[in-house]
């Protein structure tokens, strides 16, 4: 495993109009990939907020698959220790990043993984290494 993927990337494959860039990129990297329990919670608050319909009933299926076939990295001890110092390290430089992607990022940091992500720039911030399936020039 290389990557931890983000929500962005995970559910991309959801999209009417998915990236190209993406889809190619999850295509050549998926036995590469484990994502948190934390993008897990995103998705799943995701689609049940949404209303009920065909929508929902599609994505529902899809996440119960995703569930089972995506190895998700849990929020443990050493990874909450980590996050204390990361979020403490990001204020220090006048930054500030949303509570789940620097528990993300921590989780990442822990396991030595690269966050695949749109979101460069706020991971980054969290010093942890960063890859954009939505660039054509990915890595």
């Amino acid at each position: 495993m290389k990557f931890l993927l983000d929500s962005n990337v995970l559910s991309e494959p959801t999209k009417a109009q998915a990236s190209a860039d993406v889809l190619n990129w999850l295509g050549c990297h998926w036995g590469d990939c484990v994502t948190s329990v934390l993008v897990m919670a995103e998705i799943g608050r995701g689609i049940d907020n949404l209303s009920e319909g065909k929508k929902k009933a599609s994505l529902d299926a899809w996440f119960r698959n995703l569930k089972e076939s995506m190895p998700s990295l849990p929020w443990d001890l050493e990874t909450a220790v980590a996050w204390g110092g990361m979020v403490n390290a990001i204020k220090r430089q006048g930054y500030t990043v949303g509570i789940i992607d620097t528990m993300i990022a921590a989780t990442a940091r822990t396991h030595g993984l690269t966050v695949a992500t749109r979101n460069t720039d706020d991971f980054a911030r969290c010093g942890v290494r960063v890859v954009n399936p939505f660039e054509s020039t990915h890595s």
